[in-house]
């Protein structure tokens, strides 16, 4: 037994000793492992990631977890700072109050800017929606732990769960829920990938949810050092133009794709949001509807 727990508390000082001297610039930073091989919602933040260090100077490789992280362990594996360190995710109760907060945020907004997936048969129906009300009476997907599951039901929304992010396109294959609201930068890519075991998903036509929706890089309490370290090559990126760059390399394509113009856009609050939260800084975030002014700023 007491082999057992020595081998454990080696495991942890190692774990810590190699994330101190991660910070000094010559090992790793642990973040996490996406929720299946279809899932690819982290790939421009850990990118993103990299290119900040590799700016601010420091050579830590950035590599993912080994197992997944259930999303109701992610806060408390946070503040504890051992098996991850950082990661990019929307705001949430109890996230910016317990977690170095880097509030730039990374992806200009557009993740807020929810499409909708559904099953062809029900576009008709949906294309009659004149009003949010009107929106309101059709059953909407979330997963149990996201931040906008909470958006949604203060918003009035009928919001049916999953604990497990493919599941829910399972459930709305089987019409669970009507619409399944999704980011700019995800719906693209996800209506590709299940569209393969659903041909009837499609992308809605007609609408647009928006909701206020900044995505961080949440950094552990225990590593100051990494956060300082993130903003300065994040700032860094702004002012030479390489976050703009970075940005439209990945989403300047779908951003086109949604077609905003032609769309009704309804807006609901985000009460997940803190009163530090840069919603005045017109900089940091992105209008879609007006990309090419918004996208030639130097600021992100």
């Amino acid at each position: 037994m007491r082999s057992a727990y020595l081998k454990i508390a080696l495991a942890k000082i190692a774990i810590v000793f190699s994330s101190v001297i991660a910070f000094a610039g010559t090992s790793e930073v642990v973040t996490i492992k996406p929720y299946g091989q279809d899932d690819q919602r982290y790939r421009y933040a850990q990118i993103l990631l990299e290119m900040s260090l590799e700016k601010a100077g420091q050579t830590a490789r950035v590599r993912q977890m080994d197992t997944e992280l259930s999303r109701d362990r992610l806060l408390p594996e946070l503040i504890d700072g051992e098996i991850i360190h950082v990661v990019a995710e929307a705001p949430k109760p109890g996230w910016e109050e317990n977690l170095l907060t880097i509030r730039i945020p990374i992806r200009k907004g557009i993740q807020g800017h929810r499409l909708f997936l559904i099953n062809k048969r029900d576009q008709l129906a949906i294309s009659q929606v004149e009003t949010l009300e009107d929106l309101l009476a059709f059953p909407t997907g979330s997963g149990a732990q996201w931040s906008t599951r909470r958006v949604m039901e203060n918003a009035g929304f009928q919001v049916v769960t999953a604990p497990e992010y493919k599941t829910l396109f399972d459930m709305l294959k089987l019409g669970r829920f009507t619409t399944f609201g999704r980011g700019l930068n995800e719906i693209f890519q996800e209506q590709t990938v299940f569209s393969k075991t659903n041909p009837n998903l499609v992308i809605e036509e007609t609408l647009c949810l928006f909701i206020p929706l900044p995505t961080y890089f949440f950094v552990s309490p225990k590593h100051p050092e990494l956060a300082r370290q993130i903003e300065t090559g994040l700032r860094q990126m702004i002012s030479d133009g390489s976050f703009d760059k970075h940005f439209l390399d990945f989403h300047g394509d779908d951003i086109a794709r949604a077609k905003l113009e032609g769309r009704k856009i309804f807006s609901i609050p985000n009460p997940n949001l803190s009163p530090l939260t840069p919603l005045d800084d017109k900089s940091l975030w992105l209008d879609p509807r007006n990309l090419r002014g918004n996208a030639s700023d130097s600021d992100s």
